[in-house]
């Protein structure tokens, strides 16, 4: 869990940056006014619940701040799908960002999985 632990918070600020780097390309677009505020809160509540969840004072405050970070997660694809449609599927650094969420949060669930165990 130590190694995953590392991973995830190495990976949280950078993706975070990744979609705020993203959303800068479209944020004169009428309908990204909509899609970039939701998208940056749920991005950055990952990180933020993951941080919160490493200084948990006990098990079942530390499962439920990763549910909570993984409900974020699932919560950006369906934003990032938007930004997608946004940019015609031309934008190639969308569909990375989008699998780099999937696997959070399936890092994620395993640690909630083995925690809960």
């Amino acid at each position: 869990m130590i190694s995953t632990k590392q991973r995830l918070e190495d990976r949280l600020p950078i993706l975070l940056r990744s979609v705020v780097r993203l959303c800068k390309k479209y944020q004169t677009e009428l309908i990204a006014k909509r899609i970039i505020p939701q998208l940056v809160a749920s991005i950055g509540s990952i990180g933020a619940n993951y941080q919160e969840a490493t200084a948990a004072m006990s098990k079942k405050d530390f499962v439920k701040c990763l549910k909570i970070a993984r409900k974020e997660a699932r919560e950006s694809i369906i934003w990032l799908e938007g930004m997608d449609e946004l940019s015609d599927g031309a934008d190639k650094q969308i569909p990375e960002i989008t699998q780099e969420v999937k696997e959070v949060s399936y890092i994620l669930t395993s640690i909630i999985s083995k925690t809960e165990s």
